[in-house]
């Protein structure tokens, strides 16, 4: 079986660079190893964090109490056949995006520069003005964490939205997928592609640690409007502080622990709710304990 190591620090697999460590980590190089891994952890009865490239992650201060297993390391790879490409759910999703606008492929170009790989991807269904992942898919194979059994989900099994998918709720891992795109003009594609990334590097904190966006867009409106309107740029918890450049995103100044950003997500729901009327729901994941509670109204606790 793959040989599983002890004690291993998550906060550099991370993009915040921050957390503790995971009791137990593996890292993968086929579909048959996530079976055995999965089936190792089940003996134990050991959970299960499933880590990519780390992005949209948050982990504890404590760490993890089981298993990660870490998909980016090895299974990376993809196969294109003409309009469709079989993917590892450890490629970079930037990669694949890339790969799909040299064959002059329309599917993804609007999705250039979202950090995370394409198991990621896929889950949480990512998106980006106006494109969705979930368009592209044909099916994806996943490992089923409490018995270890492989299954081939198609299209409509994986009842996408946004930012949400049965994947993700059912905590499956993603050993591949299938997706497939249309054939588009190549010109056009890549002013798209490079329009995308110059948006991304112009309104992003790319110079600091941090998750992606942290919070779902509101129905109506943006997450990053109503914390600017609230006044909460460069609002600090520790070594945390909400972006000046984006009011979504929350950068590690260099010595913020995980508890800080916790307690920053905590009192921006808090702020954002008691001025606006608006509860913003986390994007990031977070694994492991945390002793700060998500901000949650009187009326709904």
């Amino acid at each position: 079986m793959q040989s599983v190591t002890s004690t291993v620090p998550l906060g550099e697999k991370t993009s915040f660079k921050i957390g503790g460590p995971a009791a137990w980590y593996a890292a993968p190089g086929s579909p048959g190893e996530v079976e055995e891994l999965v089936l190792w952890a089940k003996g134990r009865s050991l959970p299960i964090l499933v880590l990519g490239n780390g992005s949209n992650l948050l982990v504890s201060d404590a760490g993890w109490p089981g298993l990660a297993v870490d998909m980016s390391a090895a299974l990376k790879n993809s196969c294109w056949h003409d309009a469709c490409v079989d993917c590892d759910p450890g490629i970079r999703l930037s990669t694949l995006v890339r790969q799909a606008v040299e064959r002059e492929l329309s599917g993804l170009e609007c999705l250039a520069g979202i950090p995370g790989t394409v198991g990621g991807a896929l889950a949480m269904n990512a998106g980006a003005f106006g494109q969705e992942i979930s368009a592209c898919v044909e099916y994806v194979d996943t490992v089923h964490p409490g018995t270890g059994m492989r299954a081939r989900h198609q299209l409509p099994e994986m009842e996408f939205g946004y930012r949400h998918s049965s994947l993700q709720r059912d905590g499956v891992l993603i050993v591949g997928a299938r997706l497939c795109m249309k054939p588009g003009d190549g010109k056009a594609l890549k002013e798209t592609y490079e329009r995308t990334l110059r948006k991304r590097r112009d309104k992003q904190p790319l110079d600091l640690p941090n998750c992606g966006s942290v919070f779902k867009r509101p129905k109506g409106g943006f997450a990053g409007a109503l914390i600017e309107q609230c006044g909460l740029k460069g609002l600090r918890e520790g070594g945390a502080e909400v972006s000046a450049r984006h009011a979504n995103f929350i950068v590690n100044r260099g010595d913020a622990c995980a508890e800080d950003v916790r307690r920053l997500i905590a009192g921006i729901q808090r702020r954002v709710h008691e001025e606006t009327g608006v509860l913003l729901e986390p994007e990031v994941v977070f694994a492991g304990e945390f002793a700060t509670p998500l901000y949650e109204p009187a009326g709904r606790r």
